[in-house]
């Protein structure tokens, strides 16, 4: 059963874009590797071939036939260093670490390039990141410093994750039972763990495949400072139900302060396409979700993750300052909420449920298209800080559908469902969106 408060493995802060690409322009010049003979330096036993130095002395498989973590992960052995791969596929056995500031991670010669990592046939080829078949820890990517102290991951700061495509081999990795076992709760199956930090960036990227989860775990044990995540294609991850259940979102991210998330792609993820516990003063701007193929629980959602923990220290998720505007959410008849504006859907406590809420954020000028429920609110806003909505074109094509897991059955759907305005919702609707609150029912622990 889909869980997105306990599927968070580890416990649940932004420079201006252009200020970002300049720093990274003027200090993190990409570095060329000096040239090498080598048929000179050590090859890695059992490795055929194509093979590339990668950082003085360091020579990987590039065609994806044998482990290249090892060398990788050698070559990111200190602060400020700017790795930028050969466009290839690099098997990863073991899970690459970035566990110091300021470094970049990148492909060869696309550091000015506009393409994305495997977005459409006009992408430029990149590093492509692919666990092995039998690929069994928490990640590919871990963004953290898992050294210091001793058994916690500390945020790092100041790193880039330019042109690099990370490939879960979904459909190899769900095969091995005892690999998909380690899902859910025990927080394995990702492909990015970002656990903080300040001025991360991920741009012009790719996530896909990944076996459960979620594609991209981002400020899932600090708050993120800054972050940027742009212009990335993150796509196929988990197959959904009612298939298999081995779901995956596409973008989860713990809480996030002056954050930008802007041009991204999300594409046929099978949990929630983007899931956010918090986001002050932040922007999602311009972003896709839509699916093509495979079934989601919901294609946006703001949640709460301090159902976590115990009744005594939950709190309201504070989206206050965060603006998301200008989106389109084609969820046609494959999303069956395709915008959720709090956390009861998945659960409702039935004592100090309205601790549980979010409050504040803006929705604004976005289109949602969808055969199911448009948008619904269970747990969303508060009376000193509503959800403000205004603006937004929202099509719905159906009048009843099955909803849920837990609860599975079929019920009413429309345009936007608020479910006790003014006691467990509290929204302001401005210009006219008023017309499209056509529903008002309970909608309670469906998943």
């Amino acid at each position: 059963m889909p869980h997105h408060a306990r599927r968070l493995g580890l416990s649940l802060i932004t420079l201006p874009t252009v200020i970002i690409y300049s720093w990274i322009a003027a200090t993190h010049a990409e570095a060329t590797p000096p040239v090498v003979n080598e048929m000179e330096l050590p090859v890695p036993s059992g490795c055929i071939g194509p093979m590339a130095t990668i950082c003085n002395g360091t020579v990987v498989d590039t065609g994806g036939g044998c482990d290249a973590a090892p060398g990788i992960n050698s070559c990111l052995n200190a602060a400020d260093t700017v790795l930028a791969l050969p466009p290839g596929v690099y098997l990863i056995r073991s899970t690459i670490q970035i566990q110091y500031d300021g470094i970049t991670l990148s492909t060869q010669n696309l550091s000015e390039d506009t393409t994305t990592c495997m977005k459409d046939p006009t992408s430029k080829p990149c590093a492509v990141l692919r666990a092995a078949d039998d690929f069994a820890e928490k990640a590919l990517l871990l963004i953290g410093n898992k050294s210091r102290p001793v058994n916690r991951i500390t945020p790092v700061n100041r790193i880039t994750v330019d042109h690099i495509a990370l490939d879960g081999a979904l459909e190899a990795r769900s095969r091995n039972e005892a690999i998909t076992d380690a899902c859910g709760s025990k927080g394995y199956g990702r492909n990015v763990i970002e656990v903080g930090g300040a001025n991360n960036t991920m741009r012009y990227s790719a996530s896909v495949n990944a076996l459960c989860g979620t594609a991209i775990g981002w400020a899932v044990a600090k708050t993120g400072i800054g972050s940027v995540i742009t212009k990335n294609y993150i796509a196929h991850n988990g197959f959904g139900f009612p298939e298999r259940t081995v779901w995956s979102d596409g973008l989860t991210i713990g809480k996030v302060s002056g954050a930008t998330i802007t041009d991204n792609l999300f594409q046929d993820s099978t949990d929630v396409d983007v899931v956010i516990g918090g986001a002050t003063n932040s922007t999602f701007s311009g972003n896709l979700i839509r699916h093509l193929s495979r079934h989601s629980f919901a294609g946006f959602m703001l949640t709460n993750w301090s159902l976590r923990t115990s009744p005594g220290t939950a709190q309201w998720a504070d989206f206050r300052g965060f603006d998301i505007s200008n989106n389109t959410f084609n969820c046609n008849s494959r999303v069956e909420i395709c915008v959720q504006i709090g956390v009861f859907p998945w659960f409702f406590p039935p004592t100090d449920w309205a601790r549980w809420r979010t409050m504040g954020g803006t929705f604004r000028n976005n289109r949602i298209y969808t055969h199911l429920q448009g948008i619904n609110f269970g747990g969303g806003g508060t009376l000193r800080f509503p959800f403000v909505m205004y603006g937004n074109s929202i099509f719905s094509a159906a009048t009843t559908a099955d909803i849920g897991v837990s609860d599975r059955k079929s019920r009413r759907v429309g345009r936007m469902n608020v479910f006790r305005p003014g006691a467990e919702n509290f929204i302001e609707v401005r210009n006219g969106q008023e017309r499209d609150l056509d529903m008002a029912d309970e909608w309670h622990s469906l998943f």
